[in-house]
């Protein structure tokens, strides 16, 4: 890798590379990647309903961060290259999170169908009526015909939970079944048993298409993240055309949908954002910050980490996440990612300092007990201590600081009984007990013996507790003898 100075890159150089990375990581929603034969089914469904009229139900089953958004994203996107979406379909996206009801439901697809001037204060019996109407107030021509529609049921398994939300899929089901109108009515789920919870009635309308996004068993995950790794983070060189490499005003862009390690065009513009910018980017360095990035790919620590990401999760969007907050890391001072960063974002994301957290949560009271009690033990060489002894450590305490509020003790005996409840201090076992008692089950809880288990994790605790009195912080500087 040549030696980096400031004449192969500057300060705007950097903050292009990261806003094209951050675009490329975070933005770009359809780019998919593998199950051809599973994109191929979803296209032809949506096609044939789009250009042909025919009607279709499916679900698209998958575990969560595996695309299957990322796919109906894909092939939205392919099909609004073969034929105009807008003007001869309409796309209606419900979420079982937010639509469960009928009547939000309903409203939201009024809505997307920009059809509430003509329902206005009409009234309907049925939620059958009300759709019926919907659908004759889209038909046009002289034979009545309506336009294809697409339902996307995002969460699909939610719609499923009583019998009232199971109306809008019977409903929905019934048009594909009988045909009266030209729909597709697509079901996103991650639950295996979604078929379970339908309805009789539902069933019988429903196709029983199912198609599933499961990751492929002969590929490990961890070399998949690898090579997704490689393609988020490569930038494409921009190369002038012709042999002499004078100015000009048309300038290459740097979009490669074909091999799909760039922004799609789309992408750019639903975020505003100007493809030309990133084409004035120093190919010298270009080029050294893709050499990075394969050497980083290639690193046994990356590799390593990558591994131990993905026996806790293999969700893409996750990956996404880690990648979004080391990208961000970056700057003139520090031009090119660090290894440490990478595998300190995949640690913390994994394996998250709970305790540190369970103790940042906890009141100042309830901290100074622990604080108190962490005293005690290193004083006593990290022998267990009873509720009255972490009492007389805080108590002197609080009597050394005036500013420190004086606490009823029934109010302090509370706190800790609640420090227990949480585990952050464990009752010691006895050892003279039959039938797997022990002795502090036998003692006036006062006394009963007590150790930490968060001694470790308190100096982080404390570091990053907000709002933190100085007298305390102090206090757990320094050993209150």
């Amino acid at each position: 890798m040549r030696e980096i100075t400031s004449e192969n890159f500057t300060a705007v150089q950097i903050k292009q590379i990261r806003k094209y990375l951050k675009l490329r990581i975070m933005e770009d929603n359809v780019t998919f990647r593998g199950h051809e034969q599973e994109w191929n089914h979803v296209y032809d469904l949506m096609k044939r309903s789009v250009l042909q009229g025919e009607s279709h139900s499916a679900l698209l089953i998958g575990p969560r961060g595996s695309g299957k958004t990322t796919l109906v994203n894909s092939v939205l996107n392919h099909l609004s290259k073969e034929a105009d979406i807008t003007s001869d379909a309409i796309i209606v996206k419900l979420n079982g999170h937010m639509h469960h009801d009928d009547k939000v439901a309903l409203k939201s697809i009024t809505a997307q169908m920009q059809l509430e001037n003509a329902v206005g204060d009409r009234v309907f019996g049925t939620f059958a009526e009300n759709l019926a109407f919907l659908l004759s107030c889209l038909q046009s021509g002289v034979d009545r015909r309506c336009k294809s529609m697409l339902f996307l049921l995002e969460e699909f398994d939610m719609f499923c939970h009583s019998a009232r939300t199971q109306t809008l899929l019977y409903n929905l089901f019934d048009i594909t079944h009988s045909r009266q109108a030209p729909m597709c009515v697509l079901g996103i789920t991650n639950r295996l048993d979604v078929m379970e919870m339908l309805e009789k009635r539902v069933k019988s309308r429903f196709s029983h298409r199912h198609i599933f996004i499961f990751s492929d068993e002969k590929t490990r995950p961890h070399d998949v993240f690898a090579d997704l790794l490689v393609e988020l983070l490569t930038v494409p060189v921009t190369k002038k055309k012709g042999r002499a490499r004078k100015k000009s005003n048309v300038s290459d862009e740097p979009t490669n949908t074909d091999t799909g390690i760039s922004i799609p065009t789309e992408v750019l513009q639903r975020c505003k954002v100007d493809a030309q910018q990133f084409a004035a980017l120093e190919p010298n360095f270009v080029e050294d910050w893709n050499a990075h990035i394969r050497a980083l790919r290639a690193d046994e620590k990356v590799l390593d980490s990558l591994e131990k990401l993905c026996y806790y999760t293999i969700n893409e969007q996750i990956f996404k996440d880690i990648l979004f907050q080391v990208v961000g890391t970056i700057s003139p001072a520090k031009p090119f990612i660090d290894t440490t960063d990478l595998t300190l974002t995949i640690d913390k994301t994994v394996s998250p300092e709970h305790k540190v957290r369970l103790l940042q949560s906890l009141s100042v009271l309830e901290l100074s007990l622990v604080i108190a009690m962490k005293h005690g033990m290193e004083i006593f060489d990290g022998q267990p201590m009873n509720f009255e002894m972490v009492l007389h450590r805080y108590t002197k305490f609080a009597n050394t600081n005036s500013s420190t509020q004086s606490v009823p003790r029934p109010v302090i005996l509370k706190a800790f009984e609640h420090l227990q409840a949480l585990e952050i201090i464990m009752p010691v076992r006895g050892s003279d007990s039959v039938h797997h008692d022990t002795t502090a089950s036998r003692v006036q809880k006062e006394y009963q013996l007590f150790t930490l288990t968060a001694a470790a994790e308190l100096a982080e605790a404390v570091k990053g507790y907000r709002a933190l009195p100085t007298e305390i912080n102090h206090w757990f500087g320094s050993l209150d003898v």
